[in-house]
């Protein structure tokens, strides 16, 4: 895969006695899908905002496709552009006094043509499903529909990343399943993607690499699995197991007659990530071990 952007010993800090993120070290690549994860606290949001720009790091590099990325407003605005950022408070990012202005407003900065503007502008409201929001006023609507705003806004200035802090907050099922899709889309489309969230399950739908804070710094950096195998990971990072993850340990451990628990190189077979690979699941672990009886 082709590195998009490289942080090396990334700190920063708001306070002198508090330092945010410390020492902080990544790679990103084209078309990776990366979970971001960790407590309150970690870091996970002022790393995001180092990514695209929004702060700059007291020391430490960052390099965009190879190219180190100054202070410079030049080298900033090539970041911003290239890294798109979807906040967790939607009311942070929204500006405009409709939907349609506000999704319209980064292509428009782009001096595009006005054409290619409104192209973007449908193309974003309707992969965010706000069809026949474009008169509407942002702030009168609900958590929800501002967070599809604030996803649309990001969408309509066809970023190489995008960075999403908590995205499933404030969405309902159906538009935590839309969300889903958007970003399978845009997956596919080539696009790296990252999620900062504490939704566990939704990560390991989603993502195939999972980077994990704890206290500003990167404890874990690896294939999303093996994270959620460790225990001491997990224990550190005060995070749990995705759902169907648990339960599939929980049926191996039943039919073996064994506490399942991670090591090091310990072989085991691919997790569930969705409810109808969890059937299959079942079905293979009950034609391996007999009748599949749990009691």
């Amino acid at each position: 895969m082709k590195e998009l952007l490289r942080l090396e010993h990334i700190h920063f800090r708001y306070e002198e006695e508090y330092p945010a993120i410390k020492d902080v070290s990544a790679t990103l690549y084209e078309g990776e899908r990366v979970a971001v994860l960790g407590g309150n606290g970690a870091g996970k949001s002022t790393f995001f905002l180092c990514c695209n720009g929004v702060l700059q790091p007291q020391s430490g590099k960052m390099f965009l496709k190879g190219e180190e990325v100054t202070d410079s407003k030049k080298d900033v605005f090539r970041l911003r552009q290239a890294v798109g950022l979807v906040f967790q408070e939607p009311d942070s990012q929204i500006i405009a006094g409709t939907v349609e202005n506000e999704v319209s407003f980064g292509p428009m900065n782009l001096r595009l043509e006005h054409s290619e503007v409104s192209r973007r502008t449908m193309q974003a409201l309707t992969k965010m499903n706000l069809g026949g929001y474009q008169d509407r006023a942002p702030h009168y609507l609900s958590g929800g529909e501002k967070k599809r705003v604030s996803i649309a806004d990001v969408l309509a200035m066809q970023p190489d990343m995008i960075l999403l802090d908590e995205p499933t907050a404030s969405l309902d099922p159906e538009n935590v399943a839309l969300l889903e899709q958007t970003l399978n889309e845009l997956s596919r489309a080539g696009i790296t993607l990252a999620i900062s969230t504490h939704d566990v399950d939704f990560a390991w739908r989603f993502a195939t690499r999972a980077i994990v804070l704890s206290g500003g710094r990167i404890i874990a950096d690896a294939c999303i699995d093996e994270v959620f195998a460790s225990e001491p990971v997990l224990a550190e990072a005060r995070l749990k197991k995705p759902l169907l993850y648990a339960m599939a340990e929980l049926l191996e451990g039943n039919l073996s007659g064994d506490r399942v628990s991670w090591s090091p190189g310990r072989e085991a077979r691919r997790k569930p990530r969705r409810i109808e690979e969890f059937l299959g699941y079942i079905d293979c672990s009950s034609g391996r071990h007999g009748s599949g009886d749990l009691r």
